[in-house]
């Protein structure tokens, strides 16, 4: 597979081109929007409205996607189970883009912080190699000190070494929504997986819509590093067909490295999810 590019010297994660109708490289772009804003409504959880500044001038990135929605939407349907399911966890958030579903993320942590009385949780590292300044600018946006207390925004490029910072503790989360869009990309994005994950600690929720053949290629490579098993209660996460802020049909499944399953604060079922839309 090749691809249009105006420079030989182009970073693969920029890269912009479409190859043909069935074969996109990346999401349909529509035009730039620089200084557009979205704003975050969500339905079971009433309180907090997010909204998110935009800047799609250095990639798609600097947008925000539907996947974002269906897993912020899947981490309150975990926080209304189980409250405490982000206590004390070390979180990253990959290829974050906007920031939202890390946002959330730490909104929810501070908010298990404020119910139970602690001074103290975990952290959410909200990654990308690009649009820092835009999850920071949102970051401040939407959160209060005490929320913030919970986040940090961070550059992490996948395939090459983390952060140290990311990597002072096991990583208990990752969570990644629309990551896996561009194949050049895939190995990397692997090799980060790998690098974070601890088997029997580890988990993920990846979010990623089916766009192109290639893609599946992706997890097919994840299954041989790592356990996957297909979600069956749709109804439970709260997109029907025809109805909430997913789409029609979503196919998630449980991810966790292979040579043990982490416990995921006695949640009755596996923390991670890869969810495919269609």
């Amino acid at each position: 597979m090749t691809y249009n590019s105006d420079s030989d010297n182009d970073d693969v994660f920029q890269a912009q081109a479409r190859l043909d109708d069935d074969n996109l490289l990346v999401p349909v772009q529509e035009a730039c929007r620089i200084g557009t804003e979205q704003v975050f409504s969500f339905a079971k959880y009433p309180s907090r409205t997010i909204r998110i500044a935009e800047d799609s001038s250095g990639g798609c990135g600097g947008k925000t996607w539907e996947a974002a929605s269906v897993l912020s939407n899947h981490l309150i349907h975990r926080f209304l189970e189980n409250p405490a399911f982000l206590r004390n966890l070390n979180v990253v958030e990959l290829g974050a883009g906007t920031g939202v579903v890390g946002i959330l993320a730490g909104m929810l942590m501070a908010d298990d912080m404020a119910q139970a009385g602690l001074a103290t949780s975990g952290t959410i590292f909200i990654t990308d190699m690009l649009f820092l300044d835009l999850m920071q600018k949102n970051v401040l946006l939407n959160m209060s000190e005490h929320e913030r207390a919970c986040v940090k925004v961070a550059e992490l490029k996948w395939g090459i070494p983390s952060p140290p910072e990311v990597l002072q503790g096991p990583v208990n989360l990752i969570l990644a929504s629309d990551c896996v869009y561009l194949e050049a990309a895939f190995d990397p994005l692997l090799e980060t997986l790998t690098e974070l994950s601890t088997p029997g600690i580890t988990e993920l929720l990846i979010v990623s819509k089916k766009r192109r053949k290639a893609d599946k290629r992706f997890f097919d490579k994840l299954r041989k590093q790592f356990d996957v098993v297909e979600v069956r209660f749709l109804r439970r996460l709260g997109f029907e067909r025809g109805r909430g802020e997913g789409t029609p049909a979503i196919k998630p499944l449980f991810v966790s490295r292979q040579g043990g399953r982490a416990s995921w604060n006695a949640y009755e079922e596996p923390a991670n999810a890869v969810c495919w839309l269609k």
